[in-house]
């Protein structure tokens, strides 16, 4: 049930993963959300590449604001597309995350296809081991032509 539900909500979210890599490419940007008082996540957007920075400040008197501005320049250190680091300086800590928007993409393309591709792999499995295909119960020993569990017949 949980890989139905990861699937539905992978079918939502990939095309908002797909045109955000488009838009990454034709608008780089860059978003400031203030989580709270004292921390503060910046998200770049730009050449494919998400990266994220959190910042938090000794201080709980920052400013509640968010807003939209173009990218001219890689945010990224390094300029790594694949990357987890945190780096105090001062009393400040930011926290860098930065990972390709298609491999967002592909993972959500994986959880889609589990589903999909779980029944043919669970029932060739139960068949090559014995075992009914409908409810999984062990066959071997049977004298009928049916399933003693769920009534379903077999060879």
């Amino acid at each position: 049930m949980i890989w139905k539900t990861l699937a539905i909500a992978a079918v939502v979210t990939l095309p908002f993963s797909a045109s955000l890599w488009r838009r990454s490419h034709t608008q780089p940007e860059w978003i400031r959300y203030d989580v709270t008082l004292d921390k503060s996540l910046w998200v770049y957007l730009r050449d494919g590449v998400c990266t994220m920075q959190l910042l938090s400040m000794p201080t709980s008197t920052a400013s509640r604001t968010g807003f939209r501005a173009p990218l001219n320049y890689n945010p990224t250190p390094n300029d790594r597309e694949l990357m987890l680091t945190s780096v105090r300086r001062g009393s400040y800590r930011i926290t860098w995350l930065a990972f390709p928007l298609w491999l967002t993409t592909f993972m959500l393309t994986g959880m889609v296809s589990v589903p999909i591709a779980r029944g043919p792999i669970v029932r060739w499995w139960r068949r090559w081991h014995g075992r009914c295909i409908g409810c999984g119960y062990d066959l071997r020993g049977s004298r009928g032509h049916r399933c003693s569990e769920c009534g379903l017949r077999f060879r």
